[in-house]
Parts: structure tokens; sequence; C-alpha cells
């Protein structure tokens, strides 16, 4: 009985150890990721993320970010693989490189 309590115990304990660290490598990996597609489009003056513990994104796009340019990046973030999902929007402030 004091077997099976300390292996109960034990696995708890692992469990909390471990899953904390699997979050933190998901979230590491999604934030790689988001990092990357924008560095490739030059975006840090029109998009500004946020990364959860779980490897979600969401992300928001200047308001005056060009259609086929949202859609190609958002297209990337949805299908990379180490990103969970994505929530997208263009509601951040206008961008002066778009124009008005």
């Amino acid at each position: 009985m004091r077997a099976r309590r300390f292996l109960l115990g034990l696995s708890l304990a692992l469990c909390c150890v471990v899953l904390p660290a699997h979050a933190e490598d998901l979230e590491a990996k999604a934030t790689d990721a988001v990092t990357a597609i924008l560095f490739e489009y030059d975006a840090d003056d029109f998009a500004s993320y946020r990364v959860s513990d779980r490897g979600y994104v969401d992300v928001l796009f200047a308001s005056n970010t060009p259609d086929a340019l949202y859609s190609e990046m958002l297209n990337k973030l949805q299908n990379h693989p180490d990103i969970k999902s994505v929530l997208a929007g263009k509601g951040g402030p206008a961008c002066r490189r778009f124009g008005h």
C-alpha cells in the first residue's frame, strides 16, 4: 500500500514538472515561428502578436495592411506546424508604409 501511494505521489509530481516544460516548449516553438514569418516580411511596424503557453497565436495587423499581404502572411502563420492556431485581425493603428 505504501509503495502504491509513493508511486502515485511520484507520478503526480512528475506531471507537475513535465507539463509546464511541455507548455514552455510549445510557446517557444510558436514564438520562433511567428518571429521568423514576421521578420521575412519586415513586419515589425505593422504587426504585433502574442503567443499563448500552448502555442496559440493572436496577431494584429495595421488597419491599412494590403489584403493580399495580409492573406499571404496569415496563410503562412496558419500552416506552420509549430503554431496551433491563429486569431488575426486588421484593427491596429495605420502604418505609414501603406499610406493612409
